[in-house]
């Protein structure tokens, strides 16, 4: 975990230089999100926030469009499963359990269904949706350095002037079926049904990849690092 918070405060950094260096225009926010992590795969199918971990993060958002918008993101956060949540016969012979810190840094393009806008009243809340690049960094996972994919949806609101927050909730699909540290096939203990025929079942689902999700809420402050304003229009 001392890895995982050295890489976010690290990546925190760049992304505050970045800030002061290419993005000095108007239209940039500042934001800092809370919530919680969870993962998907061999150990949990289909369960929906099953297990979450605390996660914290920051980002930079640059709308260059009321309807569009680019986001950097470094979040922070846990992965757990165990097989003896589930009732599953092979589940229970597997016992398979796993707890991985990760951070990511994550490149983001968000869609806004409304026209969107700080310091317009009529374009002050929007409904969004998300995607872009993910690199991720699970230390205790199978593979540790993994590309991903992220898509999910959110929704920012204005609170004042320089003040929004929103709600997001953002899905990773990995290349890994090592998150949960059950990638490739072993065999398991043997199980017997009423005709005595062995069966066994594989240890993970080699072409179905793991996924893992942050949900939250977030806060962000306008940043006017070059505004200046034309008295004409004042």
């Amino acid at each position: 975990m001392k890895h995982s918070l050295l890489y976010f405060f690290t990546g925190l950094c760049c992304l505050f230089f970045a800030t002061q260096t290419v993005f000095s225009q108007r239209n940039l926010d500042l934001g800092f999100f809370g919530g919680g992590s969870y993962y998907q795969g061999d150990i949990n199918a289909s369960k929906i926030m099953y297990a979450p971990r605390p996660a914290f993060g920051a980002f930079v958002r640059y709308a260059f469009h009321t309807r569009w918008a680019l986001r950097v993101n470094i979040f922070s956060g846990q992965l757990k499963g165990n097989d003896k949540d589930f009732s599953y016969t092979y589940q229970q012979i597997r016992s398979g359990n796993f707890s991985t810190p990760i951070i990511e840094a994550t490149g983001q393009i968000e869609l806004n269904f409304l026209p969107y806008r700080f310091e317009d009243k009529k374009k002050k809340w929007t409904p969004y949706v998300l995607t872009g690049a993910t690199f991720l960094i699970a230390s205790y996972a199978d593979h540790v350095y993994q590309p991903a994919i992220p898509f999910g949806l959110g929704v920012k609101v204005n609170i004042s002037k320089r003040l929004a927050m929103g709600a997001e909730w953002a899905y990773r699909k990995t290349f890994t079926d090592g998150l949960d540290n059950l990638s490739g096939y072993k065999k398991l203990p043997e199980t017997t049904t009423n005709h005595s025929v062995s069966h066994y079942k594989q240890f993970a689902y080699f072409h179905q990849k793991d996924y893992y999700a942050f949900m939250g809420i977030f806060f962000t402050y306008k940043l006017n690092l070059t505004d200046i304003r034309c008295d004409a229009y004042q």
